[in-house]
């Protein structure tokens, strides 16, 4: 009700009838009945209309685009999975996904009020150039200003992994916890921070990028080598195959040898107890335990949560990582894998999308407080 939303963010009741006003003219939101009577007058209940418009939510990962359309309550209506590279250019396949969606919320003849894109790297936080995403081939990579000349809808785009973690304080293992880890195995690594509920963004927008932290001593003062950080090099989906190959080749004895060696193929090895399975996801939970640990004795997380394709599948040897890290830290944190599958960036995408179109019609004082951290754009 109106009362509620004036009493819970602090606003005059005149100030939330403006508000509400405005929204209703938008076509925004209706009214839904009235509040069940204490004995008292009943009070006149608001909710957004979800089918008023649509928002479009894309992950442009290192391997795979992932898009989707939904309403405004934040359901999927439509989604799409395809190859970045599949056209050769990762940005022009986040224009076909973008494409993609316009028309699918033609068809269903909902307008399209915000988009939000995850990618794999760090925006500039002054021009919105994406710098240090190897994985898309983009370093110095305009992508807003692009962006802006190729849609004529509002948008924002952020990190990946920052969106992950939004997804989570959304829908996932971060809801109501106000200080959280994401942190993201896969292709890449890194991670997103939250402390009292709100991003971390850091001075170049590169908080959380833990792909370039040093844990071991013979990394110390090695350059970045293609876009990569001494972590990231190893403690990743493609360090870990490496690694495998590499004990393969040199002799030791393992099933891998007769497979293709993807990091898949070594965690499910590792299950099973093959030698280099083990050798090498025990590397990997040495490598995170050190990298959790300077995380958590800088910023005194809640819960840590692992994301990625790597970081999904680690389920089996969480106990091996926790014993890893509790003698080394007074309180250490509790750690989870993610409950939203591989879908977490694209439905941190949903809400960052859905918060813009909110922006564009209430003041920032009703959005809640974990604020907005992707860089915005609007068409040229």
């Amino acid at each position: 009700s109106r009362t509620d939303i004036a009493r819970d963010l602090g606003l005059s009741a005149a100030s939330v009838g403006r508000i509400v006003g405005r929204l209703r003219q938008d076509g925004l939101v209706d009214d839904v009945g009235a509040s069940r009577s204490n004995g008292g007058r009943p009070r006149a209940m608001i909710s957004y209309r979800r089918d008023a418009g649509s928002v479009i939510a894309v992950d442009l990962g290192g391997t795979r685009c992932h898009s989707a359309l939904a309403d405004l309550s934040g359901a999927v209506l439509a989604d799409d999975v395809r190859l970045t590279h599949s056209t050769g250019d990762a940005f022009t396949t986040l224009l076909e996904a973008i494409g993609l969606m316009l028309r699918e919320a033609g068809h269903r003849g909902v307008p399209v009020v915000a988009l939000a894109v995850g990618v794999p790297g760090i925006l500039d936080p002054q021009d919105g150039v994406a710098r240090d995403a190897p994985y898309l081939v983009w370093d110095g990579f305009p992508v807003v200003d692009r962006l802006a000349a190729a849609v004529e809808i509002p948008f924002v785009v952020d990190n990946d992994v920052n969106l992950a973690a939004l997804a989570h304080a959304w829908r996932g293992d971060g809801r109501r916890i106000d200080h959280f880890v994401t942190l993201s195995v896969g292709t890449g690594t890194g991670a997103a921070i939250v402390s009292d509920g709100r991003l971390l963004q850091g001075r170049h927008n590169a908080a959380g990028e833990v792909g370039y932290l040093v844990v071991r001593r013979e990394l110390l003062g090695r350059p970045i080598t293609a876009g990569l950080g001494a972590f990231e090099a190893f403690a990743s989906g493609p360090g870990v195959a490496t690694r495998a190959r590499a004990l393969v080749s040199g002799g030791t004895r393992s099933s891998l040898s007769d497979v293709e060696i993807t990091p898949e193929a070594v965690l499910a090895a590792a299950v099973a107890g093959d030698p280099v399975g083990r050798a090498v996801i025990n590397e990997l939970l040495d490598d995170l335990a050190m990298a959790i640990v300077a995380i958590a004795s800088t910023v005194d997380p809640e819960l840590v949560i692992l994301e990625g394709g790597v970081g999904r599948s680690l389920g089996p040897f969480l106990d091996d990582l926790v014993a890893r890290i509790a003698p080394s830290l007074p309180a250490p944190p509790r750690i989870v894998t993610s409950t939203l599958g591989s879908d977490a960036t694209v439905i941190g995408a949903i809400a960052a999308a859905l918060e813009l179109a909110r922006r564009r019609t209430a003041p920032a004082a009703v959005l809640g407080a974990f604020a907005m951290s992707g860089v915005a754009g609007h068409a040229s």
